[in-house]
């Protein structure tokens, strides 16, 4: 199989595990919901790279919130999700120390929390980005965890991608 097709493959299918984990593995929060999306979301950016990785994140998270009743978010996340993906595809290489992977993560992180602050911001106004903050940083936080874990347990031969 060409390595294009196969990338574009391996995209497709983690865009949907994105989407999945992201509507199904959640719990409730004051500020929305939890869920192991994101996790998922560093694992495809190490793997794939920023480009694709980052649009496998920007499909399978936006598709989660216009699909789960949260329509009004998904532009916002589109573009959220896709450049922490693309953070932390830049930022870290399949073959990075586990050190180097986690410092990627976190600062994807960082982009999640701030981006979506912004976003707080903008449509709810000053008061509400606080709140939104400290789920984003509990979220974000969950995320590194089972990235890592992920990267770290992986079974997919990488040369392979």
């Amino acid at each position: 199989m060409d390595r294009d097709l196969r990338r574009m493959t391996f995209a497709a299918v983690f865009a949907a595990l994105i989407m999945l984990a992201t509507m199904f593995l959640r719990i409730p929060g004051a500020t929305g919901y939890y869920h192991l999306g994101d996790g998922l979301i560093y694992a495809c950016a190490i793997l794939l790279g920023p480009a694709m990785g980052g649009m496998a994140a920007a499909v399978g998270s936006a598709l989660a919130d216009g699909l789960s009743g949260y329509a009004v978010w998904a532009p916002w996340t589109f573009v959220i999700k896709g450049l922490t993906a693309a953070v932390v595809g830049i930022m870290a290489r399949r073959d990075s120390p586990a050190v180097g992977m986690v410092l990627a993560m976190v600062a994807g992180a960082l982009v999640t929390v701030v981006g979506y602050g912004a976003a707080t911001y903008v449509m709810y106004g000053a008061p509400a980005v606080i709140p939104e903050t400290y789920g984003n940083l509990a979220q974000t936080g969950i995320g590194v965890v089972v990235g890592l874990l992920l990267v770290l347990w992986r079974q997919i031969p990488v040369d392979d991608i």
